[in-house]
């Protein structure tokens, strides 16, 4: 695995972005909103995501320990949280702890861990032992086994790149399956497809119902691998989709989301051709879960126009929305939120507007409002935070 494929690049470089790159996009004239502080005090936050009963789960990455270029050190820094709202609060039912990578490849320091957390069902409760009415609450954590060791051999640690099913009640984990290691094989096996393989780097997962059939079905996305699969009641992983590269190197998929009909809606990174063209090279694509057309050809573009996405979901009115982690803003730091109608996914609407620095997750809340993570790349201490968005218009 090169170290290069890794998502989160040098932090010097996040800033030079917002000077490379001349303009942004600009909001609706009809749309305007008001951001307000969830939770404070996060390690490099990534997704976020809401249970049937409301409670909000976070996964952090981990913090950053010194370390020459070039190996992996491991911590046990990672973490995903739950909380629930009293009185417009959040309070923290419980914190599960996660291996967590962390390197300076790049002459600037990284974390990778948990990364993508999704959730569904109503009986994540206290009094429910965590597991009944369709709760489901899901973690995957980044990169692989296979590709770590290659870069440091004999680096010791169980969880990175798997994928684990969290208890609603207390946050015990189970694991699901070794996401990582699977992809990173696979990704060996068709190495015509990248110049760069064989990698890893499991990035996010989606737990839903299948709106036909009622089963739960669980879709992770490979930043790595560049992959769509979905992860089965065994462990194995069935590869859905290989996600197209760019004009100058992969796409990097971020984020999976399930669209109103029924597909699943990926986000790009595609981090290099933003750097070399401008804002706008970062597409979204549809994938039916379901098709029969071969991985090569199961991914088809449906918007384009973003900018360095890393994060996705739908609302309740059906519309689309990204993280744009590098999105330039002329009045603030890079970042900002882009809402897609799903009708017309050419009207792309920016919001934020430098008010939502490295966004990395969002999740709409019960209330109706969006609430990010934001600082994700940014491995300085605490500094991490979710915000809530509010939009009119």
């Amino acid at each position: 695995m090169r170290i290069s494929r890794s998502l989160w690049i040098l932090s010097a470089a996040l800033m030079s972005v917002a000077l490379l790159f001349a303009g942004g996009g600009v909001a609706s004239a009809s749309t305007s909103w008001t951001i307000a502080p969830v939770v404070g005090g996060l390690n490099s936050p990534r997704g976020v995501a809401f249970d049937g009963q409301g409670s909000m789960y976070v996964a952090e990455a981990g913090q950053f320990f010194p370390i020459d270029v070039g190996p992996f050190g491991v911590s046990r820094t990672g973490k995903v949280d739950k909380f629930t709202f009293s009185g417009g609060a959040a309070n923290r039912v419980w914190s599960t702890a996660f291996d967590s990578l962390y390197d300076s490849a790049h002459g600037a320091p990284e974390v990778l861990g948990p990364a993508g957390v999704s959730a569904i069902g109503n009986g994540c409760m206290k009094d429910s032992h965590g597991q009944r009415n369709g709760c489901q609450v899901l973690v995957i954590i980044s990169e692989s086994r296979d590709g770590v060791n290659a870069t440091t051999p004999g680096l010791t640690f169980s969880q990175i790149g798997h994928l684990y099913r969290l208890d609603g009640a207390s946050g015990t984990p189970t694991d699901k399956s070794d996401v990582g290691d699977q992809q990173y094989a696979w990704s060996a096996q068709h190495a015509s497809l990248w110049q760069e393989f064989p990698d890893s780097n499991p990035y996010d997962v989606l737990v839903t119902k299948d709106p036909t059939t009622d089963t739960i079905r669980t879709f992770v996305i490979d930043a790595g691998a560049n992959t769509v699969s979905e992860v089965m009641p065994n462990g194995t992983n069935h590869i859905i989709a290989f996600i197209p590269n760019d004009p100058i190197r992969d796409s990097t998929p971020t984020c999976v989301a399930q669209g109103p009909d029924g597909a699943l809606y990926i986000g790009t990174l595609d981090l290099a051709a933003n750097f070399a063209f401008g804002p706008g090279q970062s597409h979204v694509y549809r994938v039916d879960p379901n098709t029969s057309e071969s991985y090569l050809t199961a991914a088809h573009v449906w918007a384009s126009g973003l900018t360095t996405t890393t994060a996705c979901t739908f609302d309740r009115a059906g519309n689309f929305w990204a993280t744009d982690m590098f999105q330039p803003n002329p009045n603030g730091p890079p970042g900002d939120l882009v809402r897609i109608p799903f009708n017309n996914p050419s009207a792309l609407v920016h919001i934020g507007g430098g008010a939502v620095p490295f966004p990395g997750g969002i999740a709409q809340g019960p209330d109706g409002s969006m609430y990010v993570t934001v600082y994700s790349a940014i491995t300085a201490p605490g500094i991490g935070a979710v915000v809530k968005v509010t939009t009119n218009g």
